[in-house]
């Protein structure tokens, strides 16, 4: 990378957990500054214990930033920290609502001490909602949202997603929040707040699943592990578990030539006279008696060879021994937060500085008199 897009750009980080470390690690990446404020006992994600679960987890979102230890329910944490807003760009929280007013680091506090501020706030419902004093961690955001009620099996518990899908969609759209306020001020010479809701950007992902339930009123339900309303689902191999996705006339025909199920066909005989949802567990009955049979590398390769979408069910780990995987460069390692020995991290999707990936988190406080130790007004930028 040529240029660090964000290399003029400092971010203070009030974080903890994932959205917001999630959002300041994007913006690290692209060069900015990020100091990350944290109370005398550090960010709650903390690990104790050296590539424990906590340990891996605070890695992986709190690599390549700076540490500042203040203590905000004293004097002294106070003067620091109009310090740090006189000197910073961008502010970013995701403390619940009205923890940072208690703090001294609102947006009306901010403001007053540096009005360019561009500021993202990301809580549970954001700071005007009726549900804005409730505590909204991940979960109750999937429950809320529609995510649980979609997943799982027909006749069976609505369930949770594998992965913390709410915290980091919010930490995506806070961090465009951030690029969004930066384009604004450099028009307008003026900073902005944005009021981010996890619920808000959860239902940003339902598409029509809203008029579904909305207007037309069929209400979403849960489908397993098929695509709701295509022909496209999970299939159960003699060693594993295959995605398949017939979705055209063309790929259904030609999985029934491999399949040399001719009785296939009529289900789909022209894109206007699709009638395979209708039939859906019979023809998917058929389809199963072909895949159980044979290994999933067999299934994937003679899907492939006639060009019907067909991917393996990767766990984790072989997701990580992927080709693609390897070759895009998805799997990083950085130095553990003692510097000896590393952490495995996901690479990033977009490019990123060359340094993004060279440091490990701050110990806490680590950069403090670095940051600090100066005159009042002049908390320095690295050079």
């Amino acid at each position: 990378m040529d240029a660090a897009p964000l290399s003029d750009i400092r971010v203070l980080e009030f974080g903890h957990y994932i959205a917001g470390p999630f959002c300041s690690q994007i913006l690290a990446d692209q060069g900015a500054d990020v100091i990350k404020v944290e109370p005398p006992e550090g960010d709650a994600s903390r690990g104790t214990e050296t590539l424990s679960y906590n340990d891996v987890y605070f890695h992986a979102l709190n690599r390549n930033k700076r540490s500042v230890m203040l203590d905000l329910k004293s004097d002294a944490g106070q003067e620091a920290l109009v310090t740090l807003l006189r000197s910073a760009d961008v502010v970013v929280t995701n403390y619940a609502v009205g923890i940072p007013e208690r703090l001294g680091f609102g947006y009306a506090q901010a403001r007053d001490v540096n009005p360019r501020l561009v500021y993202v706030h990301a809580s549970g419902f954001g700071n005007d909602s009726p549900y804005a004093k409730r505590p909204a961690f991940d979960g109750i955001i999937q429950a809320m949202s529609g995510l649980v009620h979609l997943t799982g099996e027909p006749d069976g518990m609505p369930m949770q997603a594998g992965l913390f899908v709410p915290d980091h969609v919010t930490g995506l759209y806070a961090a465009l929040a951030v690029m969004f306020g930066l384009s604004r001020r450099e028009a307008t010479a003026e900073g902005s707040f944005t009021d981010l809701s996890m619920l808000d950007s959860m239902m940003s992902l339902l598409g029509p699943c809203l008029a579904e339930a909305v207007q037309l009123g069929a209400s979403p339900t849960r489908v397993g592990s098929k695509v709701r309303r295509s022909y496209a689902g999970t299939y159960t191999a003699a060693d594993g578990y295959v995605y398949l996705a017939p979705m055209t006339l063309r790929m259904w025909t030609a999985l029934a030539g491999v399949l040399d199920t001719p009785e296939l066909l009529p289900y789909f005989a022209a894109p206007a006279a699709d009638t395979r949802l209708d039939h859906r567990d019979e023809l998917d009955r058929t389809i199963e008696a072909w895949t159980r049979a044979r290994p999933v590398a067999e299934v994937v390769a003679r899907m492939g060879d006639v060009g019907v979408p067909c991917s393996p069910i990767f766990s984790v780990d072989a997701l990580a021994a992927d080709p693609h995987v390897r070759h895009r460069g998805m799997v990083r390692s950085i130095p553990l937060e003692s510097g000896v020995g590393e952490v495995i991290v996901p690479g990033s999707p977009l490019p990123v500085v060359d340094s993004a990936f060279a440091a490990g988190p701050p110990s806490i406080g680590q950069h403090t008199k670095e940051i600090l130790g100066t005159a009042p007004d002049a908390a320095p930028r690295p050079s």
